[in-house]
């Protein structure tokens, strides 16, 4: 029986996870990807490969090796499953909150310069429901994102690029996730409303021109 917990903190390989190919340090696998393999998500087929598991009939079973698209399973991972219940549960009825985002379906550039953050999926948008345009973009971020200059500088980019088309950037750590409650929603809510004035003002502004 294979122990992930020992696999982890024992055997040294490259600084790419082997499964999402993200630095991962001294080990085979990244936090993110380890906490997977801790749940049976991911897991290691006969061939030493890392693989997702499928569940069907409250089974896991090995996605069909002879094809090469298959359905992500699951979409969001427990913490942002948790996290996206909640702020679903007591959104503002005007407002909606959409996971995993690609920038580039939201903004768009005037420069002909290949910018590599546009492509980058944020974990949240809370749009507002009669413009559907973007309000607040959230990410929960791993420790890797406040302790590794590659993330750091990511953010920093993908920060830039929010804020150059108004939108609020909102990073939450995934240990403070505990903390979040009905008051961390009524608060977000009233942000929500106090943004989306500014941003209802700017789109009757750009209908009348």
């Amino acid at each position: 029986m294979w122990n992930a917990k020992y696999y982890y903190n024992n055997y040294k390989t490259q600084n790419d996870c082997l499964y999402c190919g993200e630095p991962s340090g001294k080990y085979e696998l990244c936090k993110n990807c380890y906490d997977l393999s801790k749940d049976e998500i991911i897991i290691k087929n006969d061939n030493g490969k890392w693989v997702k598991n499928v569940r069907k009939d409250n089974e896991y079973k090995f996605y069909d090796p002879n094809k090469n698209y298959y359905i992500k399973f699951p979409s969001l991972n427990k913490k942002e499953e948790e996290f996206y219940r909640l702020v679903k549960k007591y959104l503002n009825k005007k407002f909606v909150i959409t996971p995993q985002v690609n920038l580039q379906t939201i903004i768009e550039t005037d420069t002909y310069t290949r910018n590599d953050e546009l492509y980058r999926n944020i974990d949240f948008i809370i749009f507002d429901t009669k413009f559907y345009t973007p309000i607040i973009a959230i990410e929960l971020n791993g420790r890797q994102h406040y302790t590794n200059e590659y993330w750091i500088e990511r953010d920093k980019s993908v920060k830039s690029i929010l804020d150059d088309c108004g939108i609020e950037f909102l990073q939450i750590k995934n240990e403070d996730l505990g903390q979040i409650d009905n008051k961390f929603i009524k608060n977000l809510n009233n942000n929500l409303k106090k943004i989306y004035k500014v941003v209802k003002k700017e789109i009757k502004e750009l209908q009348t021109k």
